[in-house]
């Protein structure tokens, strides 16, 4: 074969493969759109959690105590009382005291004629002074002593050195020679180094375990050709995925059991190859093996939702394409956990994947206690036993034999030629049985949601940094409504079709109204009981309302309530809800968009809110046939807010009592009810054609 020839051969394959490759859109959001959503995520929640530490942090005064001689003891607490917000400076305290965790430091001066007894006892010196003075001759020795294990300590050893060095300017002779001294032994230490890496590992080493064992079993058997015969033997499907779940879940303990294993000694051989550094740090191996425990309930939950996600695929290339975000998803939470210094109290001993990295953590710590640890393993099989039976329901259905339309779609050429000039694609002989092309999917609804999340980020952010009210206008009119314009316009349907823009019942308007009365007080005080945002986050909504150069009520309202109302649920209780919806039932469609909306405000905090919230709007727009009663209930919801913030009644609010945080909860959660009562007993909104538009897909 000639040069040419094999370069011609070269060339078509080339075009060939890459061609095949591009058309599948799962493919095509996996490498592209996947990327520029999930990576904006992860930052934007890690930074958060990492400011809400260092805002908590910078809040907390440390509790420290200063003994000595007399004299220059009272002098430094005088010294140290000035830092108000830095320093709670207590009576008198010991060394004991800081063992266990009364006080966060204790500054210890020593006596003059004990000056080079003190010197000699200390670990590390830091003298405050310029090196220009030389050195700490003439320096009254100071030792800190304080508890490197607990992170509070830590923050009043770093500030006593900061105080301790800024007593004189650099040019004077230093006051004082700053010594250190950690309280906690060797396999505390030890025990805290492991803790900052052991929980993450557990959790993304059981993932990995359980990812290819998942595709396999699913997948690939039914690429390998083997399903039709397993289903129908007669074998009940829940005995079946209960079968694969637990033989994934087996290899993923053991994968999870090995690597948790493999740290340890891998940290023990660094400590030694540290040689001095090192000294004296110790693994605490009964702590370490106890930690071994919770690899098995998160073995079953990640081999769950994985055989069940697997479950949903075709073919082994879609189960990766399914899986990978499933895998990232999963591992947020877990950095999220390792990374904010959260305690396993509240509503964290039952949030997925966040209570097993605490609970790891916190068995390490030896801080773990029997109740929220049988909570955490309890709640976590609960939720591995729920995907258990997605899967297996998933696995009864006929549909799993047999492929959907998903794979029969436009091709990119066709939808841009719909989208530039309304041309009609070729058809081919078999078109006669393919379902209507125009039907909303699964996979648009998330293309839908990659498209406006990666705009938002990238273009609309900027541009409401720089002109707040032009940007906000911007975005939700241009972006939101402006993308599903565009993509009506590519699928050939008008607005009103892709929206499902029907006169709705009037009850059902009512109850909506109600709705939006009341969802703001519900889910706002569930927030504060359950995780109370943190105060910057509180003052920069209410900026936000009331701006500094002041802003009408009627432009606000405009702003924050109707324009959101509208582009909002245009774009989720739109092609997103009804998208999802021809993949899941409506009540899984409604979780899902939720879980989207949430995610689409850029905010830790406000996620369960505000995708509380996002439920409750789509169970609306469905139950009634129609977007205009979730418009309704949205502006509602908002305006209530907003008029809040104008009366000055938000801040009232705080100052409420628990009697009357308990009464209004109350007496929201009796209206809500009224409304979502009227709303699921109104008569659904009449099509175009006279048909129930509930019941229609589109």
């Amino acid at each position: 074969m000639s040069r040419g020839a094999g370069l011609s051969t070269i060339t078509l394959v080339y075009r060939k493969e890459l061609r095949e490759t591009l058309r599948d859109r799962r493919t095509l959001m996996v490498m592209i759109l996947f990327p520029l959503v999930v990576y904006p995520l992860m930052s934007l929640l890690l930074a958060q959690v990492m400011a809400s530490k260092a805002s908590k942090g910078a809040a907390h005064a440390s509790q420290v105590a200063v003994s000595g001689p007399p004299t220059e003891a009272a002098a430094l607490r005088r010294l140290l009382s000035l830092e108000t917000k830095s320093f709670a400076v207590q009576s008198g305290g010991a060394v004991t005291d800081v063992e266990s965790g009364r006080l966060d430091a204790l500054v210890v001066i020593a006596e003059r004629g004990a000056a080079a007894n003190a010197a000699a006892e200390t670990t590390t010196t830091t003298t405050t002074g310029s090196p220009a003075t030389g050195g700490s001759r003439g320096a009254r020795p100071v030792t800190i002593v304080y508890d490197e294990t607990r992170d509070g300590s830590a923050q009043a050893h770093e500030r006593l050195e900061k105080v301790l060095a800024g007593v004189l300017p650099a040019q004077c002779r230093p006051a004082f020679a700053v010594s250190d001294r950690s309280v906690a032994p060797g396999s505390q230490v030890g025990g805290y180094l492991l803790s900052k890496v052991l929980p993450l590992v557990v959790v993304v080493m059981v993932m990995l375990g359980a990812f290819y064992p998942a595709i396999d079993i699913t997948a690939g058997e039914r690429e390998r050709g083997t399903l039709e015969t397993i289903l129908a033997s007669p074998v009940s499907r829940v005995h079946l995925m209960t079968g694969k779940v637990l033989a994934v879940a087996t290899l993923a303990a053991v994968t999870g059991m090995l690597n948790l294993i493999s740290i340890s000694l891998t940290m023990v051989e660094g400590m030694r190859l540290m040689g001095g550094i090192g000294e004296g740090l110790r693994i605490p191996w009964t702590r370490t093996f106890a930690a071994l425990t919770m690899v098995v309930p998160s073995a079953f939950l990640f081999a769950s939702v994985m055989v069940a996600v697997g479950a949903m695929a075709r073919g082994f290339k879609e189960a990766q394409n399914l899986l990978t975000p499933i895998y990232f998803l999963c591992i947020t939470p877990a950095m999220v956990a390792g990374l904010g210094g959260y305690e396993l109290t509240g509503v964290a001993l039952v949030a997925p994947v966040v209570n097993v990295t605490l609970l790891a953590r916190a068995i390490v710590l030896g801080t773990a206690r029997i109740g929220p640890a049988l909570l955490v393993i309890a709640s976590t099989l609960v939720y591995g036993a729920l995907a258990l039976g997605l899967a297996a329901r998933l696995y009864d259905s006929e549909r799993l034999l047999y492929s959907d339309a998903d794979d029969r779609r436009l091709s990119l050429r066709d939808w841009l030629r719909r989208l530039a000039w309304g041309a009609e694609p070729a058809r081919d002989p078999s078109s006669a049985a393919r379902p209507n092309i125009n039907t909303t999917t699964a996979a648009d609804a998330l293309l839908l949601f990659g498209l406006a999340y990666v705009l938002m980020f990238f273009l609309f952010f900027p541009l409401q940094a720089r002109h707040p009210q032009l940007g906000l206008l911007v975005t939700e009119w241009v972006g939101l409504l402006g993308l599903v314009a565009i993509y009506a316009r590519a699928t050939r349907r008008t607005l009103r079709q892709v929206l499902v823009l029907e006169r709705p019942a009037g009850r059902a308007l009512l109850g909506a109204a109600l709705c939006g009365l009341s969802a703001w007080a519900v889910l706002g005080l569930l927030a504060q009981w359950i995780a109370p945002a943190p105060r910057e986050l509180i003052e920069n909504l209410r900026r936000q309302i009331l701006p500094p150069g002041g802003r009408s009520l009627a432009l606000t309202i405009l702003l924050m309530a109707v324009t959101p109302a509208i582009c909002e649920e245009a774009l989720f209780r739109g092609p997103i809800l009804r998208g999802l919806a021809t993949r899941v039932s409506p009540l899984a469609a409604a979780a899902l968009t939720g879980l989207l909306f949430g995610l689409f405000h850029f905010d830790l905090w406000r996620l369960v809110p505000t995708g509380l919230l996002g439920v409750l709007l789509s169970l609306i727009a469905w139950r009634a046939g129609s977007i205009v009663p979730s418009m309704l209930a949205h502006a509602i919801n908002n305006g209530c807010l907003v008029m809040l913030a104008q009366l000055g009644l938000d801040e009232r609010a705080e100052t409420l009592g628990t009697a009357a945080e308990v009464a209004l909860f109350a007496t929201a959660v009796a209206v809500l009810a009224t409304g979502a009562a009227l709303v699921a007993t109104s008569p659904p909104a009449r099509g175009p054609s006279g048909g129930s538009s509930r019941r229609q897909k589109e």
